[in-house]
């Protein structure tokens, strides 16, 4: 079964300073956001495919995958079976519900269940 990425959250510092360096990196486009935490969209399209959101204190700036799952409970609990810890539990964000697992190594992924269409 392959299941891939379908958005990432930039957590960082100053959000403006790292919307300016994707842009000059890689030519991305980064739009201003303002919704549901998010500071900028970045999309090379007509829809994004990343946000940046301020990165809490204490923590440093990181990327964080989502991967979209058919049953948020269940993924959860086949993550906590294989060695992975609950880093958030499940949440309400703009489009869909997510957990936040950290695998047995520590990197982080967001599980995704979106809302139903027209919600």
């Amino acid at each position: 079964m392959s299941i891939p990425f379908m958005w990432f959250d930039l957590a960082a510092e100053d959000t403006g300073k790292a919307a300016e360096f994707y842009r000059q990196m890689f030519g991305w486009d980064v739009a201003d956001a303002g919704v549901g935490g998010y500071r900028s969209w970045i999309g090379t399209g007509p829809q994004p495919w990343a946000g940046i959101v301020e990165r809490g204190p204490g923590t440093a700036g990181q990327w964080l995958p989502y991967v979209v799952v058919d049953d948020l409970d269940q993924a959860t609990k086949t993550a906590t079976s294989l060695g992975a810890t609950v880093v958030r539990e499940a949440s309400d964000g703009p489009a869909g519900t997510s957990v936040i697992v950290a695998d047995p190594g520590g990197a982080q992924l967001a599980l995704f269940k979106p809302f139903p269409a027209g919600s």
